[in-house]
């Protein structure tokens, strides 16, 4: 049996506020996607799970706090991508408030570990910051930057570890509020079609031919079996 805790996935933006934007890509829905499917992984190890948000509107970050308040939620967590001006940047980070307290660089340190080992470019480690979502909640609250919008390993790396992330998210939470969970039971993945277009033993013939690939439109990426990410 699971010793229950109230959880507030904030699946950040929304509606009118698309986020970051990379070309088509819009940080609200990465962050909605990943929201869910951290609500379902929790929701199967008897978390009881509040969303801010389940479907592309907008809601303002006061309501979001007042709905965790409300709710005496137990702990608080704001799903994000990344951006800055300068494409290089990459990497995972967490919020916390700048004077939190009740654990809360523990707590998401733990999340941040879970996401780290399931492979990320860089780990740019908890920070400090003076956030609505981390100040006006009454209870732990953190802020996950899963990567850079702006860069194109990090969205690589975003759509290819999804179901890994969203899990490593639920399991992080989980050891932050001291929830014992059967990691045994993962919710399954959906059904993915996927194309495998040339498999090499050579590394400089397969990066060769992504360029080919490349050279044609198509968003190819390498996928190496000594290194825990995608290039």
């Amino acid at each position: 049996m699971y010793n229950a805790k109230i959880i507030v996935l904030d699946a950040g933006h929304g509606g009118t506020d698309a986020g970051a934007v990379n070309g088509t890509r819009y940080e609200k829905n990465d962050n909605l996607k990943l929201a869910l499917a951290v609500q379902k992984q929790l929701a199967l190890w008897g978390q009881t799970v509040l969303m801010t948000r389940t479907d592309d509107t907008f809601h303002s970050l006061v309501s979001r706090t007042d709905k965790a308040n409300a709710a005496e939620a137990d702990l608080f967590v704001s799903l994000h991508r990344n951006s800055v001006a300068t494409a290089t940047a990459n990497g995972v980070e967490i919020w916390v408030y700048t004077t939190a307290g009740s654990g809360e660089q523990g707590m998401a340190a733990a999340v941040l570990e879970r996401i780290a080992a399931v492979g990320i470019q860089s780990n740019r480690g908890v920070k400090m910051g003076n956030y609505h979502v981390l100040r006006e909640s009454n209870m732990p609250a953190m802020l996950v930057e899963l990567g850079f919008l702006s860069n194109t390993a990090d969205n690589r790396l975003f759509d290819l570890y999804f179901d890994e992330y969203a899990l490593a998210i639920a399991q992080g939470i989980c050891d932050a509020l001291g929830i014992q969970i059967d990691e045994a039971k993962p919710v399954p993945p959906e059904a993915l079609y996927r194309v495998q277009v040339g498999a090499f033993a050579s590394r400089a013939n397969a990066e060769a031919f992504l360029q080919t690939v490349r050279g044609m439109g198509l968003d190819a990426f390498l996928v190496s079996p000594d290194e825990n990410n995608a290039k």
